[in-house]
């Protein structure tokens, strides 16, 4: 080798040499490890995940069906009074909220013209009951004929309707309450001109209200007979009332119903009636809402469940059939499933659930109804079965699921 001059010869030392072997044996090492890590990442792809999953015990009470209806209070004895007659108020006696008693005076119209006619038909009685009492004595005597007679008789007896007319047309001009109650309302002003049969007081007797709500003619059909009229009775508990936002509600028995439909719909008015509440003022025309026991009423008593709206979905392969998805736990969480129904809700069956893992399977059912709740459906179905009621609609048969369980303090 030619070397610089100046320059000093390089020699290659058996450590130099050994170090660059070295690095060698690393870098082929990691790249090594590196391809084996790249061919582990792609073992979780294979997998199976396991979705948790939102379910609803289905319980015996969960069987019954309560359907609700929005409805008005009324009260079971309610009058509207009215004259007979029109004319000018010239008393009005009572206001709303006004309790009155059996023949109170509630108002009176301007009476001096049904005066007036009843003077008028008093004189022409007077004088046709002494005409006729004259021509009696005379035709008795021979005096005249029985013709003059009868005609006579016939004068008086038409004059005797009139005056007992016009005392009733007097009477007429004065409304008096015709039993004990409470005036509910009053729409009309004194001096006012009223019409005959107009309303000038609503009169209602306390102690037993209606609530009158509609009731749609699918349902109508569903009822039967025999539990209906077994509602008539004071212990049939078929039915209830509440009254505003309040907890407390209230049974009622069934009274009436019509047997046409209501004018533009194809409903029916129900009535019931109920014992007016005394921990709380309920007026009438406020507002109410019906309570029915659905299943009691139509005799299905068994079958039947209220779920969520979202647990009930269809298949791509059968987009006609409904279904819902049960969740099938794993054999050796049988004995944690039954801990759970018999006792749902209670933190310590959650906590043995947590951990819990299955399936699911559908269940095909057939949707009875909507309410405000949800969906009342019917199939195979049993109680202490659990129902998915989140992400149903993206199940599959026989895909593992676990109990979804909130977390503390969430």
């Amino acid at each position: 080798m030619k070397l610089r001059p100046g320059a000093k010869p390089h020699l290659r030392t058996p450590f130099a040499w050994r170090g660059g072997r070295v690095l060698q044996l690393f870098a082929g090492l990691v790249l090594a490890l590196g391809l084996a890590a790249c061919s582990e990442e792609e073992a979780p792809l294979e997998k199976q995940k396991v979705h948790p999953v939102k379910l609803l015990s289905l319980s015996d009470e969960g069987g019954g069906v309560i359907q609700r209806y929005p409805g008005v209070v009324e009260a079971s004895e309610r009058s509207n009074l009215s004259f007979r007659i029109g004319g000018e108020l010239r008393e009005l006696k009572v206001q709303a909220g006004q309790e009155v008693e059996k023949g109170e005076l509630i108002a009176r119209l301007d009476d001096r013209d049904a005066r007036s006619e009843l003077n008028n038909a008093r004189s022409s009685f007077n004088l046709a009951q002494a005409t006729y009492k004259r021509m009696k004595y005379s035709v008795e005597k021979g005096a005249i004929s029985r013709a003059r007679f009868d005609e006579a008789q016939a004068e008086f007896q038409s004059a005797q309707a009139q005056y007992s007319q016009a005392q009733d047309q007097l009477s007429y001009t004065y409304l008096k309450a015709p039993y004990d109650g409470v005036i509910a309302r009053v729409p009309v002003d004194n001096y006012q001109v009223v019409a005959a049969q107009e309303t000038i007081a609503v009169l209602q007797q306390p102690g037993q209200i209606d609530v009158i709500f509609n009731m749609p003619e699918r349902q109508v059909r569903a009822i039967d007979r025999e539990r209906a009229e077994a509602g008539r009775l004071e212990d049939a508990a078929l039915a209830w009332v509440r009254f505003g936002s309040g907890e407390s509600r209230y049974p009622a028995r069934y009274k009436e119903h019509d047997t046409s439909a209501s004018e533009g719909s194809l409903s029916y008015e129900v009535t019931l009636t109920l014992p007016e509440p005394q921990d709380i003022t309920v007026l009438s025309g406020m507002s109410a809402t019906v309570e029915l026991d659905m299943q009691q009423l139509t005799a299905a008593t068994q079958g039947q469940w209220r779920v969520p709206i979202e647990a009930v979905v269809t298949q791509e392969e059968s987009p006609n059939q409904a279904v819902v998805w049960r969740y099938v736990p794993k054999g050796g969480d049988a004995q944690v499933s039954e801990t759970i129904n018999e006792d749902a809700g209670k933190s310590e069956g959650k906590q043995q659930e947590a951990g819990a893992q299955g399936t699911v399977e559908a269940v095909p059912v057939t949707v009875l109804q909507a309410t405000g709740e949800g969906l009342v459906i019917t199939g195979e179905l049993s109680a202490g079965d659990r129902l998915v009621t989140a992400g149903a609609s993206r199940m599959e048969a026989g895909e593992p699921v676990r109990p979804w369980v909130k977390e503390a303090g969430l």
